[in-house]
């Protein structure tokens, strides 16, 4: 018999797959908070993180079923749901709720102390923020979850409405957070860039070059793959070496894009399926 776990990721799924709107899910599941936590850990080391994490509160002493997709999705099923049949816990011991996890886990992020501070404007450490949905059969945390920031709480049995209207708010909130304008340090200077006037972005050597829609031209350190889960997802990364604004492009040639400008901008091949499809979602065809 599926979990919890099982039904909630298979509704995210169904829900995801019935939605057209460029995104690619990918739905992980933890048993432990233990396993979410190094999961979480190790995306952050890649620059990475779980946009979305539908999380439970309850917790077992010993089993905890969950979920977390690339929006990243924690689902863990109660004490009560334990199948072992243990479902005291012990009294002697605090064992860390849902609240508390997300608290800390995502109330700040952990600076990592490997930094070089002397080298500022090397920029990897930027993060896009998860979104938390809570998922419990305990009513009586709906004030408790106010100390976190969260979008949604669910309560057990979740219908399908309310899933769908939850991750449609995480995802709304995921997108208008990837649109503000993001800082970017070049020596003492600060700069302001909005997703939305990017034409596109080039890695060349060590050096990153953000082509403006009025022809500027931006040099930074920062790598594709750190701003790559910050953008918006008209935004797309088409090769190794390059992000374009589907925005910005005039038309598709099969191993490259044409930009309203002229400037072609290659398609590798690995990224060809993925660069197909959010482009063929981002368009409309006319025959």
């Amino acid at each position: 018999m599926p979990t919890q776990c099982d039904a909630l990721a298979n509704a995210i799924d169904g829900i995801c797959a019935a939605r057209n709107d460029g995104y690619d899910v990918e739905i992980s599941r933890f048993n432990t908070i233990a396993d979410f936590e190094q999961a979480l850990l190790s995306l952050r080391e890649q620059d990475d993180t779980f946009d979305i994490v539908f999380m439970d509160i309850v917790f077992g002493d010993s089993t905890v079923d969950s979920d977390t997709s690339s929006a990243s999705i924690a689902d863990h099923n109660e004490a009560d749901a334990d199948e072992t049949g243990n479902s005291e816990t012990d009294n002697t011991t605090h064992h860390e709720n849902g609240i508390e996890a997300v608290a800390r886990l995502f109330g700040t992020r952990p600076q990592d102390e490997q930094n070089d501070q002397d080298n500022q404007d090397d920029q990897d450490a930027l993060e896009l923020p998860t979104q938390v949905v809570y998922v419990t059969g305990h009513a009586e945390y709906c004030t408790k979850v106010y100390d976190t920031d969260h979008v949604s709480f669910l309560l057990k049995p979740v219908g399908r409405t309310e899933l769908r209207a939850a991750l449609k708010k995480a995802i709304d909130r995921c997108e208008t957070y990837r649109s503000n304008p993001i800082r970017v340090h070049m020596g003492k200077m600060e700069y302001v860039v909005w997703p939305q006037h990017i034409q596109y972005m080039e890695r060349t050597a060590r050096t990153l070059l953000i082509h403006y829609d009025d022809g500027r031209v931006l040099r930074s350190y920062l790598k594709l793959r750190s701003l790559e889960p910050m953008m918006p997802n008209y935004l797309i990364r088409c090769h190794a070496s390059y992000m374009v604004n589907l925005y910005a492009v005039a038309a598709f040639a099969g191993t490259d894009f044409v930009m309203c400008d002229g400037v072609r901008i290659p398609i590798s091949q690995r990224r060809r399926h993925k660069t197909v499809l959010s482009f063929e979602r981002f368009t409309r065809s006319a025959r």
